[in-house]
């Protein structure tokens, strides 16, 4: 995680060769502070913009892939999916978002928990270099800073192969299984990766959801 004192939490500093590998997240203060300031910045505008896409999606009674109206990130998510996302699904995503996020600021982060917390920072963090970009902040210094971030709180990235059609289906079979590959199909996306994650009960599966 990000420490406005520029530095990046490590396991072990020990092991030299783990130093060394570890070296690469250390940012300066400056840099970690002005990625922190944006990444809270940019939270506050995409629960906002989420919630204006699921007004948009209940006024037209639609999917994503149906609406005629302005989306602001819905189109951002996977699209294979793209008629599974109507507004009961944005607004199971939309408390993913409020949830994860205040998890990052007050402290009690521990890990993702489920696929559909891995979308929601990708979502965050494309937001956050956006809007960096924008107003002329995005340096190595802080591109650094959001790179370590993104390397300490995901754990893997399996879930960028939901954005690949070529691998579409593949962690349902035996090589995903063989790859270790965590199920990502669309009815996996709120269930929690294993019984020591925990997923917000308003975003949590229905019992008779849970099965994909």
């Amino acid at each position: 995680m990000l420490h406005d004192e520029g530095e990046v939490e490590r396991a072990s500093e020990d092991d030299p060769e783990e130093e060394s590998d570890d070296n690469r997240f250390a940012v300066a203060p400056e840099d970690a502070v002005l990625a922190a300031g944006a990444l809270i910045y940019v939270t506050d505008v995409l629960i906002d913009e989420l919630f204006e896409d699921m007004h948009t999606l209940e006024q037209e009674g639609t999917n994503v892939g149906e609406c005629d109206g302005p989306l602001w990130h819905l189109e951002d998510l996977p699209e294979r999916y793209v008629l599974q996302y109507d507004t009961r699904f944005t607004r199971r995503f939309l408390v993913t978002v409020i949830a994860m996020t205040t998890r990052f600021t007050n402290g009690s982060f521990d890990q993702l928990s489920y696929v559909a917390e891995e979308l929601a920072l990708r979502l965050l963090l494309g937001q956050t270099t956006v809007t960096l970009e924008l107003f002329g902040l995005l340096d190595d210094g802080v591109s650094n800073a959001l790179e370590a971030f993104a390397d300490n709180v995901y754990e893997d990235m399996d879930h960028e192969w939901l954005y690949d059609g070529s691998m579409d289906g593949i962690d349902e079979g035996a090589v995903g299984s063989a790859l270790g590959i965590a199920p990502m199909a669309f009815g996996a996306w709120f269930t929690p990766f294993n019984p020591g994650r925990h997923v917000h009960p308003s975003a949590a599966d229905e019992p008779d959801t849970a099965a994909a």
